[in-house]
């Protein structure tokens, strides 16, 4: 049985202050051609104060005659002010968030020093010399004049980017709403059977309807019959009941769908309230084969978690955006992206003093240099760059958040509510660096202080170095060597739901026992070394903290499920594996 666990929550009010709900694809498609389904969905809430910019990404199964999406919204939303997106920033937030695989290898024994890690690279952006980069020196020509760099802030790209003429958007009124099937009918589309009856709750509760027109001549393809609807983008300063049970109007006859909801929020984390949270087991070790099938491996793990909860939802990142996992698959957000997918908004609530800030006063010898300057139009435009770079680094200053990744598969069964989410306290796990002989890594998810948690699966390589040192350093894990010729890159899950489950089976591949989800583990024969790793107990709860799909806490509890680690029978048995193994790997070196 899956074991409950407990994180220690400090946000009890914020929760109910801040929460909103998120669930399948939050609306339906009305068509002119055949009924096309859904498989699944991207949803981003991006979220300061009282204000959420909502992103939604769906994908489309059916023939390319016209369609719109349609979506129950707040009435404080203006058809004017939605936007389309590039796909490529949401694309963005599922490669830093998505589940990984990564290789660790060991360091050459003789070499000195510590082992370098993939994530051990500062990507941030830095000042150069001088006020935000401006370097007092000679020029090129060697004459004695000040020459002025400009900081690297002011190469960033710091406006939003929309994709325009692929959509265009109108309303429905919740006046109108009542017989949208109706509605629809009159534009020429034709809504799903049903449609009525599933949009009655949102009218009811007084919300409108965006519908977005779709060009189907500029969709991106991603297959011969399945289409990426580009981002759709709107804000709204209301409680947001943006992702909704409407998606099952798409959903194929005994199919299922996806959904992932990524939370940017300053400062906290997001969790599921009214389903139970499940975190998948992380840090596991598994055979090299998953490397380049970590989406069908995910996809059969997932299977077996929903074997065990179907009504889980699973927790899958939380990180500050100022990074990106560790490793990290790519680099973290820009702040560009950051305003694309929503901070623009937030920045038009500031004052014009915050958001057009002031130079900062010169040195004594920024003085004296800028003093010498004869050029008045020079001068004019240091005095420019020095504003414009105080303003992007104050800009890039107020936008760090959190994000948090969540993902639910699920059916008409398995979905009968709108998913609420709300603030969660800090967790830590899938981090770390392995130790010793068989790659010892914490598996546990525990509070923290700060949230650094990833869902990272885990291949070791031994170095192939014969000692040739007095002293040897043994199991010092990191990055690749120099002389690696392989493909340097993070391997991640991503697009599961059109991936096949079958084909790559944890049973098969997971060398890591995970009792819960009835996977044995194996013994890790490659280089030599036999290995056998268990779960242990992690800190709980009683054994009913938290219980039930409904998200009820008790003090202390978490609503969460965590598949949990036991030691192993046999202690024994580890010790002469390993022992085996080692005298194994002697074997082949003396020979």
């Amino acid at each position: 049985m899956l074991l409950r666990r407990t994180l220690v929550s400090g946000f009890f009010l914020a929760a109910t202050a801040l929460s909103g709900t998120a669930g399948a694809f939050p609306g339906f498609y009305a068509y002119k051609g055949k009924k096309p389904a859904n498989l699944s969905t991207h949803v981003i809430l991006m979220k300061r104060d009282a204000t959420t910019v909502v992103t939604v990404m769906p994908d489309y199964e059916g023939d390319l005659k016209p369609f719109v999406v349609v979506m129950p919204v707040p009435d404080d939303v203006k058809a004017t002010e939605a936007r389309s997106l590039k796909r490529e920033f949401v694309e963005r937030i599922d490669e830093i968030t998505a589940p990984r695989f990564h290789e660790f290898w060991e360091m050459d024994p003789c070499e000195p020093g510590e082992a370098q890690q993939e994530w051990q690279r500062d990507l941030s952006v830095k000042s150069g010399a001088g006020f935000l980069g401006m370097d007092f020196g000679g020029d090129q020509s060697g004459e004695d004049q000040p020459k002025f760099k400009p900081s690297k802030e002011m190469h960033l790209a710091v406006d939003p980017e929309f994709k325009e003429g692929e959509e265009a958007f109108s309303l429905i009124p919740a006046s109108a709403a009542a017989n949208i099937e109706g509605v629809l009918k009159a534009k020429g589309y034709t809504a799903p059977e049903g449609t009525n009856q599933a949009v009655a709750p949102y009218v009811k509760a007084g919300m409108q309807f965006l519908v977005t027109e779709v060009d189907t001549k500029k969709m991106e393809l991603v297959g011969s019959d399945r289409a990426i609807v580009s981002p759709i983008r709107y804000s709204t300063n209301k409680p947001v009941d943006v992702d909704s049970t409407l998606g099952l109007l798409n959903l194929e006859d005994g199919g299922k769908q996806e959904v992932f909801i990524y939370v940017i929020h300053p400062d906290q984390r997001f969790e599921v309230k009214n389903y139970p949270n499940v975190f998948p087991p992380t840090n596991v070790e598994v055979d090299f084969k998953v490397k380049e099938r970590i989406g069908e491996f995910y996809a059969g793990l997932h299977d077996l978690l929903l074997k065990k909860q179907p009504l889980g939802v699973l927790n899958e990142f939380a990180w500050p955006t100022k990074g990106c996992g560790q490793p990290c698959a790519t680099e973290p957000l820009l702040i560009n992206e950051l305003l694309t997918l929503g901070a623009d908004v937030f920045e038009q609530a500031l004052p014009k003093a915050e958001r057009e800030p002031k130079a900062p006063d010169m040195t004594d010898d920024e003085k004296k240099a800028f003093a010498d300057i004869k050029d008045k139009k020079k001068k004019k435009e240091i005095e420019e760059m020095r504003k414009e770079g105080e303003r992007r680094k104050q800009l890039i200053a107020r936008h760090f958040y959190v994000l948090t990744r969540l993902h639910h598969r699920y059916d008409k069964s398995t979905l009968t509510k709108d998913i609420e989410i709300g603030p969660a306290s800090p967790i830590h796990g899938g981090v770390d660096v392995p130790s010793g002989p068989q790659g010892t890594l914490p598996m546990e998810v525990k509070p923290a202080a700060d949230n650094q948690f990833q869902v990272r699966f885990t291949s070791f390589h031994q170095s192939p170095a014969v000692a040739h040192c007095d002293k040897p350093e043994r199991w010092r894990w990191g990055k690749a060597p120099r002389t690696y010729l392989g493909l340097r890159k993070i391997w991640l899950a991503q697009d599961t739901a059109t991936k096949n489950r079958t084909s790559y089976k944890p049973a098969d591949l997971v060398y890591t026992p995970v009792p819960d989800l009835a996977l044995a583990g194996k013994p890790d024969l490659q280089g030599g070394i036999a290995e056998v790793r268990s779960f242990a107990p992690a800190p709980s709860a009683s054994a009913d903290a938290g219980a039930g799909a409904g998200g009820g806490k008790g003090k202390g509890a978490c609503g969460c499920e965590v598949p949990g680690r036991r030691a192993s029978d046999s202690r024994a048995l580890l010790v002469v594996l390993a022992a085996l193994g080692l005298t194994r790997l002697r074997r082949r070196r003396i020979s």
